[in-house]
């Protein structure tokens, strides 16, 4: 997962944690497995990302699913 730059509240790294939590495995065997989502950032972009931040992961992620 991509490191955040900016500083959070506690509360706010809780539902960054939260929701990373939700779509990540460290065990996956990512041959045999997929993720669907509608909505990547709905769906894999916590709300509390600063915009900085929050484009970054976006890019990220639109990198990595390709």
């Amino acid at each position: 997962m991509l490191e955040s730059k900016d500083d959070y509240s506690l509360e706010q790294q809780e539902e960054i944690v939260a929701l990373v939590s939700k779509w990540s495995s460290f065990d996956l065997d990512k041959t045999d497995a997929y993720i669907y989502f509608d909505d990547l950032e709905k769906e894999l972009v916590p709300s509390v990302l600063t915009s900085a931040d929050r484009k970054r992961l976006i890019d990220y992620l639109k990198k990595k699913l390709k």
